[in-house]
């Protein structure tokens, strides 16, 4: 991923990422090295994917996660929900 999942992203990433763990797919691992900037939207984007790959059987996986998402995501305390790796 790149750009900003924010509030003004965060529904149209949600509906392409949901588009991902169709059928086959065991696993979705997402590269946020080139997220750029994220808000409390963008983590709860990445807590709602994590809650949907869940339903689906699918096993989430974020790597990557910049120093900005790094701290949003331990501030709101997602980064103990999310199966994750920070950059």
């Amino acid at each position: 991923m790149s750009g900003e999942p924010d509030i003004a992203t965060a529904g149209r990433i949600e509906q392409d990422l949901a588009h991902l763990t169709v059928g086959t797919v065991r696993e979705l691992r997402l590269d946020l090295s080139g997220v750029t900037f994220c808000d409390s939207s963008g983590a709860d984007l990445f807590v709602r994917v994590h809650q949907h790959c869940a339903a689906t059987g699918v096993r989430p996986h974020m790597c990557g996660v910049p120093r900005l998402c790094t701290t949003v995501f331990r501030v709101l305390g997602v980064d103990g929900t999310l199966p994750c790796s920070f950059a």
